[in-house]
């Protein structure tokens, strides 16, 4: 078995078809286990950190100011996902200092400073509600109360220096991840090879949900 990228189609029941292939083919779904649980994981790192450069080559592109913040927000979320712990058995998280091992100019406290953005900032707004003030309005002749008002302020960050920042952190860690999960496609390739053709013929084909739906 080796490592290729395949062409597919979806057909209306959901079943993935491979295209261009010299032999006639089925693609199988091999049930779950657990020492598959770092390709899971590195599958979906993986597709959070092309997303997240998508949103940064976006956000550098644009000079609408809700874009930016639209799109630098979802960026520093999708990056911190990849090292946030997650529930209920789901994906393994990165360890920083595994990822940035030997590397110079301290991309630790880099990383720290997002992580601590999208917990502290986007996702709970813990230092903007610590920064939220009120005001009072005096009439300092009449010595009187005229009424309170709110500055609407939120914080507000260097695109253009944290940009090129988040980038280098993006590209260094998928660079990490992407070795790491040929290595697991080719341990559980050696894996799967040793199984009988006909238990592998017996396993359903791979059918995907295009529209995933909220219930449960």
């Amino acid at each position: 078995m080796g490592k290729y990228n395949y062409k597919y189609e979806i057909d209306e029941s959901g079943v993935v078809v491979l295209k261009g292939l010299p032999f006639k083919s089925r693609y199988v779904e091999v049930p779950r286990e657990k020492q598959f649980r770092m390709l899971y994981s590195y599958v979906l790192v993986d597709i959070d950190l092309y997303y997240a450069l998508e949103y940064l080559q976006l956000c550098s592109k644009t000079t609408n100011e809700i874009e930016r913040q639209c799109f630098f927000r979802m960026a520093v979320i999708q990056y911190a996902k990849c090292y946030s712990p997650s529930q209920n058995g789901g994906r393994s998280q990165l360890d920083a200092p595994k990822v940035y091992r030997g590397l110079p100019d301290d991309p630790i406290g880099c990383h720290d400073k997002f992580v601590a953005m999208r917990n502290k900032y986007f996702a709970h707004d813990e230092n903007d509600f610590k920064a939220t003030k009120l005001g009072a309005v005096l009439n300092v002749e009449d010595r009187k109360v005229m009424g309170i008002a709110y500055p609407r302020m939120q914080s507000k960050f260097d695109y253009d220096a944290t940009i090129s920042i988040l980038m280098q952190l993006c590209q260094r860690t998928r660079e990490w991840v992407q070795d790491k999960l040929n290595q697991e496609v080719d341990r559980i390739s050696q894996y799967i090879e040793q199984r009988d053709y006909d238990v592998l013929a017996g396993y359903d084909d791979l059918r995907v949900l295009d529209n995933p739906s909220l219930s449960q």
